[in-house]
C-alpha cells in the first residue's frame, strides 16, 4: 500500500482548515517500513521552509482516505492541526 500525508492548519475562530498545499510532502509505502505520524492531541510544529507553508498547534483530527487504483491500494492521510497557545516550558526542557 502507498501512503501520503497532508497537513492543514485550522486557525483560531475558523470552522474549516486552510489548504495551503504541500506542507511536509511525506509519502511512503508499506514495504519500506513505517512513518511516525502525530496522533490527535499531539503538538506539531512544522516551520515554513523551502517555499512551503508551516503548521503549528495541536492535532485536531486525522482522516484516512483509501482509494484503489487497479490492483494497488492508496491511503491519503489528512492531519488537521488546530492553532493553539502552547507553553513550551511544559513540553520540553531546553
Amino acid at each position: 500500500m502507498k501512503y501520503s500525508i497532508d497537513y492543514q492548519q485550522l486557525h483560531k475562530g475558523q470552522h474549516r482548515p486552510t489548504d495551503d498545499g504541500v506542507i511536509v510532502g511525506v509519502s511512503f509505502d508499506s514495504e519500506s517500513g513505517f512513518a511516525l505520524i502525530p496522533n490527535v492531541g499531539d503538538v506539531v510544529d512544522v516551520p515554513e521552509m523551502g517555499g512551503h507553508c508551516g503548521v503549528y498547534g495541536v492535532v485536531k483530527s486525522r482522516l484516512f482516505t483509501y482509494t484503489r487504483l487497479g490492483d494497488e491500494l492508496f491511503c491519503g492521510i489528512n492531519i488537521v492541526v488546530e492553532e493553539a497557545d502552547i507553553d513550551h516550558g511544559t513540553l520540553i526542557k531546553e
